[in-house]
């Protein structure tokens, strides 16, 4: 419904003396002088922001190239030591005591690699035919007593699944390994 116009207007005025104008003034100025430091301190705050998360970024790289290739492993190792302790609960005999001498053979196994790469190789700076004597001694009881350990875990465990789990993941330790 439209409204009806006013019949009487009043006009009223405020008049200020020059303190009054002065004060104004001033708080005029000073709430300009806010919204402008309220500006800079929001694009103050954006920018720490930022080099705040740059830091943490640059802290984790420099973390994990410096821990990176040892927290893995050590993540692994422990996870996998839990696991055994609670096999070796349930499981009769003692397969994970297998597998940890299994994983032993794995070991030595990249370690007599290790050798036969930097000693017996012609073209290797560290060639060594002493070394290199050395390593195939070291590889031919290797092939010995891995013989004995496959030997004793068929014994032991014939071709159950345990057998398996023994050798899981271990590549050529496994006898029935085929790469």
């Amino acid at each position: 419904m439209p409204r009806r116009r006013p019949d009487v207007v009043h006009e009223y005025r405020v008049s200020l003396s020059d303190f009054e104008r002065s004060t104004l003034n001033e708080i005029v100025t000073t709430q300009q002088a806010n919204v402008a430091v309220d500006g800079i301190t929001a694009t103050l705050q954006a920018a720490g922001s930022a080099l705040a998360g740059g830091g943490l970024m640059l802290a984790a790289v420099v973390l994990m190239r410096w821990k990176g290739p040892e927290l893995i492993p050590a993540i692994i190792a422990k996870t996998n030591d839990t696991l055994d302790n609670i096999a070796d609960t349930f499981l009769p005999g003692s397969p994970i005591e297998a597998r940890r001498t299994a994983q032993a053979f794995a070991a030595r196994r990249g370690e007599i690699a290790k050798r036969q790469a930097a000693y017996c190789s012609r073209d290797s700076a560290q060639y060594s035919e002493t070394e290199c004597a050395t390593t195939q001694q070291m590889k031919d009881q290797y092939f010995a007593d891995l013989d004995a350990f496959r030997t004793m875990v068929r014994e032991q465990y014939g071709t159950a699944p345990i057998v398996d789990l023994i050798y899981r993941g271990l590549g050529d330790i496994n006898p029935e390994f085929v790469s």
